[in-house]
């Protein structure tokens, strides 16, 4: 069956998990294109919006499995992008901050994210994404309560 078909999209759900679909792709795609991770930018933006975060606590904010992230975050230790320390506080703990080199990386990929939002809502006007934004947000339980 096509995803465009009428009859599924009628239903709310399915036609939402079409648009996160598209939204999902279109994202990793232009980051690929650039040679980055999706998924390292919203590391690098948790760090950089939250600061030092431990490993839990930074897996349950991106909702990555903690044996994936590891992977994830070797890569960006190696590359520079984030550093690790001892939590001074719990010895068993390493706090991840992000660095110089992670936050212009953070910031080439946000215009990244940018180009992704335009290639799949480039058909709503600036007033229907923010209308659209509100209301997933509100959907989702995370305004409006």
């Amino acid at each position: 069956m096509s995803t465009e078909d009428p009859a599924l999209l009628a239903m709310p759900a399915f036609a939402l998990a079409h648009i996160g679909r598209a939204a999902r792709g279109a994202i990793k795609g232009t980051f690929e294109r650039e040679g980055l991770s999706f998924r390292a930018h919203f590391v690098l933006l948790c760090l950089n919006t939250h600061g030092e975060l431990s490993q839990r606590e930074l897996a349950d904010r991106v909702g990555m499995d903690r044996s994936d992230l590891v992977k994830l975050l070797d890569g960006l230790e190696t590359s520079g992008r984030l550093r690790r320390a001892p939590d001074p506080h719990d010895r068993r703990r390493h706090l991840l901050s992000i660095t110089p080199e992670g936050a212009a990386t953070l910031k080439r990929g946000e215009h990244l994210v940018g180009q992704a939002t335009d290639q799949v809502l480039g058909r709503l006007s600036d007033e229907e994404r923010a209308t659209l934004h509100r209301l997933t947000l509100r959907a989702l339980g995370s305004i409006g309560r």
